[in-house]
């Protein structure tokens, strides 16, 4: 009867330092979003990012950049699902990129799949052959006049929910109620 006791509250501090870590975490995305980057976290779908990377027409061995990507799922799921040859993900949370390290470790993807800090709009962009976004309007409209100046004609941009207001949109998808847009640098 003892031991039932001693799992009993093994099981409850656990549950606490689960719920401790998620605090921590909710903590450092509302810090980031109200005084970094005005963008929350809001992790996608695997569902989501196998039809975001079909409307890209992803191949094996491209390199995807996802600006923005918070816990790498995107990126996991480009390795995974299309074998994508290297994929660089930029997230300004710290907490945020050390989970999705984490999880791309899990995976066995570290090989594959970077994480970088920092504000992406102060990097040199790397070469890729699909760019993928997730931004508020805004962030995209800035965003746009980089991606036209860094990257050649026909690299593919795919967009969830937000558009650019020039690139040249090629096709778009309805998922679960949620428009995918595919565009290409002019």
């Amino acid at each position: 009867m003892q031991s039932f006791y001693i799992i009993i509250i093994i099981i409850i501090v656990l549950l606490q330092i689960g719920l401790f870590v998620l605090s921590l975490f909710m903590v450092s995305n509302m810090f980031t979003t109200l005084f970094l980057s005005k963008v929350p976290w809001v992790p996608t779908r695997s569902k989501i990012g196998r039809k975001m990377f079909e409307l890209a027409d992803l191949k094996p061995g491209e390199t995807v950049v996802d600006f923005g990507c918070g816990d790498g799922s995107l990126l996991i799921t480009a390795v995974k699902d299309f074998q994508a040859g290297h994929c660089i993900g930029y997230e300004l949370d710290p907490a945020i990129r050390s989970w999705g390290n984490f999880r791309i470790w899990q995976a066995k993807l570290s090989g594959k799949i970077t994480l970088c800090g920092g504000n992406f709009f102060k990097v040199d962009f790397p070469k890729v052959d699909v760019v993928v976004t997730y931004l508020f309007p805004e962030i995209q409209k800035k965003l746009e006049p980089l991606l036209k100046k860094s990257y050649p004609a026909g690299t593919r941009v795919i967009s969830r929910t937000f558009t650019y207001p020039t690139l040249t949109l090629e096709k778009t998808n309805i998922v679960d109620g949620e428009t995918l847009y595919l565009y290409r640098i002019p």
